[in-house]
Order: structure tokens, then sequence, then C-alpha cells
């Protein structure tokens, strides 16, 4: 849990105001859409991120995951009120020692976040490492409908839904699957042609002939399960093009060299504090 209101002494909705994005049925607890774009923004951050580098699938999931953990914080907090935890020494004298940590953390990602990348970067790093981006076999990824084989209704009218508006995709998932919870949006994730094969032989053949972003226009049985399948992606073995991993070749330098920036700051600071003796000074005390 993100101790996101450590640092608001009265803590409860915290003086905020503006659009409530959850608010819980007693109304004690409200979140607001500012201070989880807030929290979206030190996350992205931290990371060295920007809104438009993730997929609108992983935002969203970041943004519920964001308002839950204040949620979760505040209720915790408001039960700390109730008991009187806010009166006691130890918290009083834990709040600088909050802000200076957080201070700390903010100070450290705005230096790590002077690492840039840059396309040509990760082109280099493609074109000097192509081996680790050829493919051995064709791979596909896919969205999926479950549906146990008792419910054989529920799964062709989930398949009527499906082939109706194959871009909808992933509210006939969330309507009719019988582990959405689980799953989500029922998106697996690169499925090689023998791994399909071997453990889901009759979708391998159905998916056959299905081009990207159409949906088989059958119910598919595996064993107990009735399967409504959409292909997302048809990847052929060989060298994956260089568009298709460059964001994620991005990533992995833009992590290097974040960890760059931050050791070599550590160092500059440790310097200009006199830091590097620290532990000689430690013990003798």
């Amino acid at each position: 849990m993100t101790a996101l209101c450590v640092l608001a002494v009265s803590c409860g909705n915290s003086g905020q105001s503006g659009k409530v994005l959850y608010e819980s049925g007693d109304k004690k607890i409200k979140v607001y859409e500012s201070e989880v774009q807030t929290e979206l923004e030190k996350s992205l951050d931290a990371q060295g991120l920007k809104a438009n580098e993730v997929t609108p699938e992983q935002l969203t999931q970041l943004k519920q995951n964001i308002v839950k953990n204040i949620a979760l914080n505040r209720a915790v907090a408001l039960d700390g009120k109730d008991k009187k935890i806010d009166k006691e020494k130890k918290y009083v004298d834990s709040i600088e020692s909050a802000k200076e940590g957080l201070l700390a953390t903010l100070t450290l990602t705005a230096e790590a976040n002077k690492a840039s990348v840059t396309d040509e970067d990760a082109k280099q790093a493609y074109e000097a490492n192509k081996a680790n981006f050829e493919k051995k076999e064709d791979t596909v990824k896919l969205q999926l409908v479950v549906v146990p084989s008792a419910d054989k209704a529920k799964a062709e009218a989930a398949l009527k839904e499906a082939t109706a508006n194959p871009a909808n995709f992933s509210s006939v998932v969330q309507k009719y699957s019988a582990n959405a919870a689980k799953t989500g949006n029922g998106e697996t994730p690169e499925i090689t042609a023998s791994q399909l094969s071997q453990g889901y032989g009759p979708i391998s053949q159905a998916i056959a002939s299905v081009q990207p972003g159409q949906v088989v226009n059958n119910v598919v049985t595996v064993g107990n399960e009735l399967y409504v399948i959409k292909v997302l992606e048809k990847n052929p073995k060989g060298l994956i093009p260089f568009e298709k991993v460059k964001d994620s070749i991005k990533n992995q330098i833009r992590t290097q060299k974040r960890q760059i920036e931050t050791q070599k700051y550590l160092q500059t600071v440790t310097d200009k504090y006199g830091l590097s003796k620290i532990d000689d000074a430690i013990k003798k005390h």
C-alpha cells in the first residue's frame, strides 16, 4: 500500500475538492480526480514515462489502482484518527522525517529524468543485437471469452455479440467470460504456434485462416471449456521489425540511463556534503 496521505496531519479527505471519482457508501471516503492525476504523474515520472507512452488500457488500470490505494490509505488513516494514533508522539515526530523522505524521492526522480532516449539510440541497439529479436517460430496473440462447456447458450450469445462488433470484444469478455475477474480483457500473451497446437489444438485449427482483428465464426470446444476467440496478432517467425520493438528497447535503455544518472547524482551529493567517510564516522559513536 502506498502511503499517499502520510504528510496530511488530519488526513481524512485531505482538504481536496473538485470532481469525485469514488465515494464510499457512508460518504466518509472520497477520492478526487485532481489527486489521482497527481499520483499518476508521479508514478509515470518515477519511471521516466509520459502518459502517451503507455497504452490506454495500462493507463486505465493504473488510475484504477491509484483510486483503490488512495481510498484504502484514507480508510486506514481515518481509523487511526478514531484510535487517536495521530495524537501519539511517534506520529508527530515522524512527519518531518516523512516530508524529508518525500523531498529526497522527488529530487532523485528529477535527476533520473535527465536521461533521454531517442529513436536513434534504440535503432543502434537493435542493429547491434539483431539476434535477440529473432523469432524461432510463428506466434499469435488472442483475446478470449471462456465459458463452461455446460453453458453453450451463453457461449453462442457471446459469439453473436462478438461477431456483430469485433471492436467491442473486451466488453463481451466482461459480460460473458467465466474468469473475467482474473483475465481482465481476456488478452493472452504472445503464444508460439507449437505451444498453441500442443495445448489447445482445436483453437490452433480454428484460427488458421482467421486474420488479425477478426473473430472466429464458431464456438471452439477445448476440454470442459468453450471459447469465443478474436485474433489480435499473427507474427511470422524471423526478425521482428524494428517498429514493433522500438518502444520496449527505448524503455530498457531509459531504465539503464536513469540508473546511471541516479548513481552520478548520488556520488555528487556524497562529495558535496562530505559523506564519503560516513562509515568511519559512524563507527566512532
